[in-house]
């Protein structure tokens, strides 16, 4: 006898029991006859599996746990074997790919990635992976016909190397696209490496107002100032005399400048993007030296990324949602059912909840 859970009918629980007679497969050997009403190996029947998915793309963990009370580690296997079934009864997620974007988004300590593709037509995660770099990029395209390969115009992504490497050995004739939130982000680093640097001198000259000033103004220089607080406000205020050369104060001027040339038209940002480089390669500030020199050899792709029609935005926006259901999926044991929800909320799969028969 074994019992399989289902759908609670209002305060009861709710269950299949069925004596399952044992088969010998000519292939498999002697296994447990299939059931229409459930997965080979689950212990909940489909319905009640779909349920579950469905709450686990439009709520969160808690919500999912209390109300269907079902462990988590349960509910990632779930939405593994969910998401598999929803992707066989589906057209391919890789017809119609004319631009793509990737990224590698962490989801565990210790630099543990995974490498997500996703499609910019559709707006929708199509391919996800464990690991990061060329060799898990690569496994992306051999995935892909000859055909789908050459569709294939626009990739969009961060400055890895492991992406041109991969584009220009599948599809060479794709452009390279930089997505303007990694452009800031590179700006964003040298300037916290600069306050880092000026503020660990000062420290250790054992100048106490300078130190503290230093340390006030973390969250002041990183954050845009579109919206910043009172306290963020007088931060930025006192950012010119925070050390003797203004070496903060400009890094930060630089970041503001580039930060705003990506939304010009492409013929003003080109001659600003000009201008950035040359100020910033003149500043005798090691960091934003060292990156002008990066900025100024992808120069090509910034202004891909600038040109209109590539939806780069869309790519950040895609972000943000993997890494919710990252977040989410906090407690799964095994790397396929996180990125089996990732399909599930990032996907376009096509989820719905049990109808009744009529």
């Amino acid at each position: 006898m074994r019992r399989w859970r289902h759908q609670d009918f209002g305060c009861w629980r709710v269950g299949l029991v069925a004596s399952m007679p044992r088969v010998d497969c000519p292939e498999c050997g002697v296994v447990v006859a299939r059931v229409p009403w459930a997965e080979p190996g689950s212990r909940f029947t489909r319905d009640f599996e779909a349920e579950c998915a469905w709450l686990m793309g439009v709520a969160n963990r808690k919500t999912v746990s209390g109300f269907l009370h079902v462990a988590w580690r349960a509910a990632g296997d779930i939405a593994r074997r969910v998401a598999d079934r929803l992707r066989t009864a589906m057209p391919s997620p890789f017809d119609g790919l004319t631009a793509i974007g990737v990224d590698g988004t962490s989801h565990r300590k210790g630099h543990t990635y995974i490498t997500v593709v996703v499609g910019h037509e559709r707006h929708r995660v199509v391919w996800a992976h464990d690991g990061y770099g060329g060799d898990v990029f690569d496994l992306f395209f051999r995935r892909l016909a000859e055909e789908r390969k050459a569709s294939i115009r626009v990739v969009a992504g961060d400055g890895a190397r492991w992406i041109d490497s991969c584009v220009a050995a599948h599809c060479p004739n794709a452009e390279r696209v930089l997505d303007g939130f990694h452009i800031v982000s590179w700006m964003t680093g040298a300037l916290d490496q600069v306050r880092r640097r000026l503020w660990n001198q000062a420290r250790r000259a054992g100048n106490e107002e300078v130190t503290k000033r230093m340390r006030g103004v973390k969250h002041a220089v990183l954050k845009n100032p579109d919206d910043p607080t009172d306290r963020q406000n007088d931060a930025l205020g006192a950012i010119r005399n925070t050390d003797p050369k203004g070496r903060l104060y400009r890094a930060w001027q630089l970041k503001e400048l580039l930060r705003t040339l990506l939304r010009h038209p492409l013929d003003q940002a080109r001659g600003e993007l000009d201008h950035w480089v040359f100020r910033a390669s003149r500043s005798r500030i090691p960091e934003i030296v060292e990156l002008s020199e990066k900025i100024r050899r992808r120069r090509p792709d910034i202004l891909r990324t600038i040109r209109p029609g590539y939806p780069n935005a869309r790519l950040e926006a895609s972000d943000n949602r993997i890494k919710a259901a990252i977040r989410m999926a906090y407690g799964f044991h095994h790397v396929d059912n996180l990125i089996a929800l990732t399909m599930l909320r990032c996907g376009g799969l096509d989820m719905h909840l049990p109808q009744p028969a009529i």
